[in-house]
């Protein structure tokens, strides 16, 4: 866990509400009764803690109205607030009070929404950085791209044919695409530099707290990084978009823990530095560990901040099947931008075999859109392997030795590998057509996929080909679709304001039984929980799914 600089302790930092616990002891449900009112600013967790246990100091991300509201002018009207740190990509500041002071907060008329700052399962430290500034480098120079295309003959793994981006690479149109010129932000774990896959093209900085090195000792973020544009010197191992810059935005600490407020940091370095360093997609294959609807949600306020600015952003939808609340979590519950389920190709280029992995969340969002909105390869995907830091492995080769191979390569499957072969792509569609705009390559994507044996839903297979055809005619920026929830009204349009039109959350959110038994208990708020297993390794998209995941089995044959 994180070496904290809150006055709470690392375990309370990221249970945030709990009461003491006691490691392997379960804890009683409280039984003060509870109301919960949805019409307040105050996520229905910390409405929940204000009135079991008023005194526990918790951490929040408070939103405020405008950009331009001095934080002063909050904090001298909560006298026993600590500030800790501000954003620019959406006005928000991050600060510790007693759970009976959320209340007060919340009511102060500047104050937009209060909610937790829960886990993610990509955490804040010790150490300040000056992530607010550019660092003074120059981004890497791409690899040159070939008018004849890329030889991909000697390639060992099938994503690039299942998704077609051989064509892109081929010109088998005309036109070589391989995503030169285009940069690509990964907020991730970090990403290792030095791997032959990715040398020469990676920018890399670190918004974290708790590590002094931008490297990746967790793993996940370099495995991300290699989907994208891989370029190993022997081309058997190839990204999506082999030539384009990737900048790698290091938001997690070494066993690969977040918040929402680390992830919020990485956001607001990207937001600061997109046109700096020509930033014109983001890949975000992470997941916060708290629901909350995209209307308060701090991390999708961010998201669509950036989008708006130009940044096209690529969530994972996250691996929890079909359960009901799959896709209730930020950043992929957001409607505005590209969320991305996990097909399985079965290890063949052939469709035929196609189906979808059984871990990809789907479903409808808490206010009623579905998810994801396509889906590309993600099960067994075998790329760049993170050497670790200093003298200790990559903690995901630590874990998963079965899954590493002899040339530096690691297995891995879940969302987080499928959202970066549309990160790829999204860089193949803009070399093609540099003037699309995030919502256009949105709709160019979406509206060219294929069908895939035993579809049911929404979100065809990501073509490559396909949409390549398309981004050279796109739909013009007033014909474009709308997110529609499921069975609803069209929310409000225009800008910001499709974040804060109010919460649309249903009863389910504010009954007694979701935020008490669900949250509360022993179970769920024991030490197992929230350890760095639990929320690094255990639930990073790529490596929750164990043994169980990668038997004949379970995925049969």
């Amino acid at each position: 866990m994180r070496k904290s600089t809150w006055p709470l302790t690392p375990l309370l930092a990221a249970a945030l509400l709990g009461s003491t616990l006691v490691p392997g002891v379960a804890r009683a449900t409280p039984t003060v009764q509870v109301s919960l009112d949805s019409s307040t600013k105050i996520h229905p967790l910390l409405q929940y803690g204000a009135q079991t246990d008023p005194t526990r100091l918790v951490r929040v991300i408070v939103q405020v109205t405008k950009a331009d509201v001095k934080v002063d002018s909050i904090t001298s009207r909560v006298p026993d607030l600590v500030v800790d740190e501000q954003f620019g990509v959406i006005p928000a500041f991050v600060a510790t009070v007693p759970q009976s002071t959320v209340p007060v907060l919340a009511g102060l008329p500047n104050v937009r929404y209060v909610s937790p700052d829960g886990a993610v399962q990509v955490v804040p430290s010790t150490q300040r950085t000056s992530h607010n500034k550019a660092h003074k480098q120059e981004a890497p120079k791409s690899v040159a791209e070939s008018k004849k295309g890329i030889d991909f003959t000697h390639l060992v793994t099938s994503y690039p044919f299942t998704t077609h981006a051989t064509d892109a690479w081929s010109g088998s149109d005309g036109h070589v695409e391989t995503g030169s010129n285009i940069a690509v932000a990964v907020i991730d774990s970090g990403v290792d530099a030095r791997h032959p896959d990715l040398a020469g093209q990676v920018l890399a900085v670190n918004v974290n707290r708790d590590t002094q090195s931008a490297g990746d000792g967790y793993g996940h973020g370099t495995h991300v990084a290699g989907i994208i544009d891989g370029h190993d010197a022997g081309r058997r191992y190839l990204g999506i978009a082999p030539s384009a810059t990737l900048i790698s935005v290091k938001v997690a600490d070494d066993d690969g823990g977040a918040y929402e407020s680390d992830l919020l940091r990485g956001l607001d370095w990207v937001f600061l530095n997109a046109d700096g360093y020509k930033i014109r997609a983001l890949n975000l294959s992470v997941s916060v560990a708290v629901p909350e609807s995209y209307a308060t949600s701090p991390v999708d306020a961010a998201v669509e901040r950036l989008w708006l600015k130009g940044v096209t952003v690529v969530a994972s939808a996250g691996n929890l099947g079909s359960d009901q609340d799959a896709v209730w979590y930020a950043p992929g519950n957001d409607p505005l931008i590209i969320t991305v389920g996990c097909l399985d190709d079965n290890g063949t280029a052939s469709p035929a075999d196609d189906n979808l992995c059984p871990i990809s969340s789907g479903g409808v969002t808490q206010d009623g859109f579905a998810k994801p909105d396509l889906v590309a390869p993600g099960r067994k995907i075998l790329s760049a392997l993170a050497a670790g830091i200093g003298n200790q492995s990559a903690t995901l080769a630590a874990e998963f030795p079965e899954r590493v191979t002899s040339d530096g390569h690691i297995r891995l499957s879940g969302t987080s590998m499928a959202a970066p072969m549309v990160t790829g792509a999204v860089a193949l569609l803009l070399g093609r057509n540099d003037h699309l705009t995030p919502s256009q390559l949105k709709q160019v994507l979406t509206s060219t996929t294929r069908a895939y044996p035993g579809q049911t839903d929404q979100a065809g297979a990501l073509d490559i080909a396909a949409a390549l055809a398309a981004a050279e005619h796109p739909p013009a920026a007033d014909r474009l679709n709308v997110p529609m929830p499921v069975g609803g009204a069209i929310p409000p349009h225009d800008g910001v304001t499709l974040l804060w039109d109010g919460a649309r959350w249903g009863n389910a959110f504010f009954d007694g039984a979701r935020w008490g038994a669900s949250y509360w208990d022993g179970a769920r708020w024991s030490n197992a929980e929230w350890d760095g297993a639990r929320w690094g390794s255990a639930y990073w998209d790529g490596a929750r799914w164990g043994s169980a995941y990668w038997d004949g089995a379970r995925w049969g044959s």
